[in-house]
C-alpha cells in the first residue's frame, strides 16, 4: 500500500484514493457538506476552494466529505455571501453548513455531521478515526496531552489512518 500526504488538503492518499478524516476545530468554524457545495454553490467545489483558500491555509481544511472554514470570531463570517452563492440559511439555521464555536458547540443540528470540542467529522467518516477524535477530544487529560507533545506526538494534528495518532498510547 502506498501512503503519501496530499498537500492540498488535510487528507492522505492510499493508492491514490483519499481517505476521510476528522477536521480540527478552531475558535469559530463553519463546516460545509461538500455534496451541498457541489450541488448548490455557484462555481461548485473548485470555486469554493478558491474563495476560501482551501489548500493554501492551515486553518481552512478539506477532507472527503467536509470543508471547514475557521476564524477567530463568529462575526468574521459573511452568511449573506454564502446565501448569494446559493447556500440556504433561514431562521438561524442551514442544512448546507453548520456554525461551531470551540467552546459553545454546534449552533444547530444536521443529519450529516458530528463533533466534539476538538474535531468535526462527517457521519460517513471511518469509525477508527472517529474513535480517535473522541479519545483525544473527550478522554485524554491535559497532563497526558502535554506528555505526548513532549514525546513529539501532535495530538491536535489531523487524524490520519496509519499515523502515530492511531497507535495506542
Amino acid at each position: 500500500m502506498v501512503i503519501k500526504t496530499n498537500p492540498s488538503s488535510n487528507s492522505i492518499l492510499f493508492n491514490k484514493t483519499q481517505i476521510s478524516m476528522p477536521v480540527y476545530l478552531h475558535l469559530a468554524n463553519l463546516v460545509f457538506d461538500k455534496k451541498k457545495i457541489e450541488a448548490k454553490y455557484k462555481g461548485g467545489l473548485n470555486q469554493f476552494r478558491t474563495d476560501f483558500h482551501i489548500g493554501e491555509s492551515k486553518v481552512n481544511q478539506e477532507d472527503d466529505e467536509l470543508f471547514l472554514v475557521g476564524r477567530m470570531n463568529a462575526s468574521e463570517f459573511s452568511i449573506d455571501e454564502l446565501v448569494e452563492k446559493g447556500l440556504s440559511y433561514s431562521d438561524n439555521c442551514s442544512t448546507d453548513f453548520v456554525f461551531i464555536s470551540r467552546y459553545g458547540g454546534a449552533s444547530w443540528e444536521t443529519d450529516w455531521f458530528n463533533c466534539n470540542a476538538v474535531f468535526a467529522w462527517h457521519l460517513h467518516c471511518d469509525k477508527q478515526q472517529v474513535n480517535r477524535a473522541v479519545e483525544i477530544g473527550e478522554k485524554l487529560t491535559m497532563d497526558r496531552i502535554v506528555e505526548l507533545i513532549d514525546e513529539g506526538i501532535d495530538v491536535f494534528a489531523t487524524i490520519k489512518t496509519g499515523s502515530a495518532l492511531n497507535e495506542k498510547w
